[in-house]
């Protein structure tokens, strides 16, 4: 799997990283780029810089709480301090340089698969369980902690739709997940973790390992729902990505979409719908090409396809440029025959 090469994350373990030394609130403060009286403040003011609705997202009614503001701006540092800490290799997501693709490439070569999905990933994380990682797990102390916990939840929990939740609750219930994995590597199964979506393959997946990974999470506070125990024999999803045969594949609804647009290119009538569904091409050309890989025989018919479409692109504008040049000299060549001259 390849990685995003950024020194600006993942640079130390999580020993070793400022939330293990035993901050003041003044040392918080100063990390965020504001004052101790700031952010004091700013907890005090919380409402006033969050922002409510009901989203639906993938199905499911989602009710946001995004922090807005000064808020905004202390979350975000909150979470590019977080991801300066090293992740564990089960981790995809929320990950610099790992997308959907490398977690479903994960478990291509796994005879049986396991998907389970953890209910209320975000809202079940209370106020407490991030006081409770700040204060016995990072060795903060307890006033600190607590600064941190008031900062962060909104309404006593975890918000969905702040940019620190993803990191900060990975790291919250990374106890819970470092003991699946443990379990995992014991029984030579492969595990990965997308936000709340767990994913577990091998060449055989016991019940017993299914009731010690629910007893896992129970203990953790959460219920599983969506379990799917499944056989790669036949075209499986991991978190949108198809694998199938031992590789990964694209889509279907990507499939039908070059489709269709090729359908539509051919019935264009003017440039301008040329272009714009030359361009809609171009992109999901490129998400083909990544999805089967660049070096691969459909990867490299993918390439030779969106360097023909722009080469055509580019000959339109060519033409486009000749056209409007010869309409401009036809008609300073028509002037003097004008009937009103």
């Amino acid at each position: 799997m390849k990685r995003h090469n950024d020194r600006r994350y993942e640079r130390y373990p999580i020993d070793a990283s400022m939330w293990a030394q035993n901050p003041t609130q003044q040392d918080v403060a100063s990390l965020l780029g504001m004052t101790k009286d700031q952010l004091e403040a700013i907890v005090r003011d919380k409402e006033r810089y969050t922002s409510r609705r009901v989203l639906e997202i993938n199905g499911k009614t989602r009710n946001l709480a995004v922090p807005t503001g000064l808020l905004r701006r202390v979350h975000e540092r909150i979470k590019f301090q977080l991801n300066k800490v090293k992740q564990p290799d089960y981790l995809c997501s929320p990950r610099k340089g790992v997308g959907q693709r490398d977690n479903a490439e994960r478990h291509a070569d796994g005879v049986q698969l396991l998907k389970i999905d953890i209910r209320q990933f975000y809202p079940r994380t209370m106020q407490e369980d991030i006081w409770r990682w700040a204060h016995y797990t990072m060795g903060i102390r307890d006033d600190v902690a607590g600064l941190i916990a008031k900062l962060v939840a909104i309404d006593g929990r975890m918000p969905f739709g702040s940019p620190v939740s993803p990191v900060l609750t990975t790291l919250v219930h990374r106890p819970m997940f470092d003991q699946i994995s443990d379990l995992c590597r014991a029984r030579a199964l492969t595990m990965s973790l997308w936000v709340d979506d767990l994913t577990i393959s091998g060449s055989e997946i016991s019940g017993d390992v299914i009731t010690e990974i629910r007893q896992i999470i129970r203990q953790g506070g959460f219920e599983t729902h969506k379990i799917e125990h499944l056989t790669t024999a036949r075209p499986v999803n991991i978190t949108g990505v198809p694998i199938a045969g031992g590789r990964v594949r694209a889509p279907q609804s990507l499939h039908r979409r070059i489709r269709d647009d090729f359908a539509a290119l051919r019935l264009a009538k003017t440039d301008n719908e040329r272009s714009a569904l030359i361009d809609r091409l171009l992109s999901a050309l490129g998400t083909y090409r990544y999805h089967l890989g660049a070096s691969t025989k459909e990867g490299r018919s993918a390439a030779d396809r969106m360097h023909a479409l722009k080469q055509r692109r580019a000959r339109m504008s060519i033409t486009a440029v000749t056209a409007a040049s010869s309409k401009l000299t036809s008609k300073a060549s028509t002037t003097s025959t004008l009937p009103w001259d």
